[in-house]
């Protein structure tokens, strides 16, 4: 049996079920970048690690499955992956499929 599970760690306690939204594939990464955060002046330590997706859009990981556009903290994303199970429950392969938005603040102009 297969399943997509989404891995978000904004509020793990909270746990999103997809239901057929649009699933961005990653075309592109960049690990290991140091410096400063362009927007906020934040410190980038070697585990931050950019997604470019098939919207052309950049995603960064913050650590702990928590995955935000580059430009804002408000768009908020979630690692999307495809498992397979036996019929025991125990875990055949896993696939990464991409990313999808997980909120939007339409009124603030994101997306």
């Amino acid at each position: 049996m297969k399943k997509i599970i989404i891995h978000h760690g904004f509020h793990p306690e909270v746990k999103r079920e997809y239901n057929g939204e649009h699933i961005h594939k990653v075309l592109y990464e960049r690990g290991g970048v140091e410096g400063k955060d362009f927007h906020t002046g934040a410190h980038l330590n070697d585990q931050t690690t950019f997604y470019r997706l098939d919207n052309n859009a950049w995603i960064k990981g913050l650590g702990n499955e928590k995955y935000v556009t580059d430009w804002t903290d408000e768009e908020r994303w979630g690692r999307v992956e495809e498992v397979e199970y036996d019929d025991a429950g125990n875990v055949l392969s896993r696939q990464d499929l991409g990313f999808m938005i997980l909120r939007v603040d339409r009124s603030k102009g994101l997306l």
